[in-house]
């Protein structure tokens, strides 16, 4: 396994991943506009070089923010999302973030397990913050200090 620096040559098969494991996927110019100046993401590649998994994460002043991480239905239950999710927290520490925060869908069991797993704890709760047609659901707030 390798982890990379993102480029915008990746988002076809970032949208393909985000589409096949979300069931709420992040849409084209949501991947595009990620690629401005205080924005940065790494990609993990498999034994054969395929990219399988990613994240994109914001950085502003000492707070380190995950906007997205996402691996391949296919490559799940491989220990890609513990290691991107270490990584990102590598990284916005060698950057100056003192702490990290992210949003997850209240019914995320399985994000939420490893987020704790990791050192993040609950610290809020917004209501109805997800909508998706007639679908609302929760998003916990979750941080750990760096």
């Amino acid at each position: 396994m390798k982890i990379e620096l993102l480029s915008q040559h990746d988002i076809p098969r970032l949208l393909q991943i985000e589409q096949q494991a979300n069931p709420y996927p992040w849409q084209l110019n949501a991947f595009q506009s990620s690629f401005g100046d205080c924005y940065f993401g790494y990609k993990l590649l498999d034994a054969n070089g395929t990219l399988q998994g990613f994240y994109i994460a914001q950085l502003i002043l000492e707070q380190l923010e995950l906007f997205n991480i996402c691996v391949a239905t296919e490559a799940q239950g491989q220990g890609y999302g513990k290691a991107l999710l270490q990584h990102f927290l590598h990284e916005g520490a060698s950057r100056g973030a003192t702490e990290a925060f992210l949003e997850v869908r209240s019914s995320n069991d399985s994000a939420i397990a490893l987020y704790e797993k990791c050192g993040f704890s609950i610290n809020g709760i917004r209501k109805n913050y997800y909508v998706y047609g007639d679908t609302k659901a929760d998003a916990l707030l979750m941080m750990i200090i760096l």
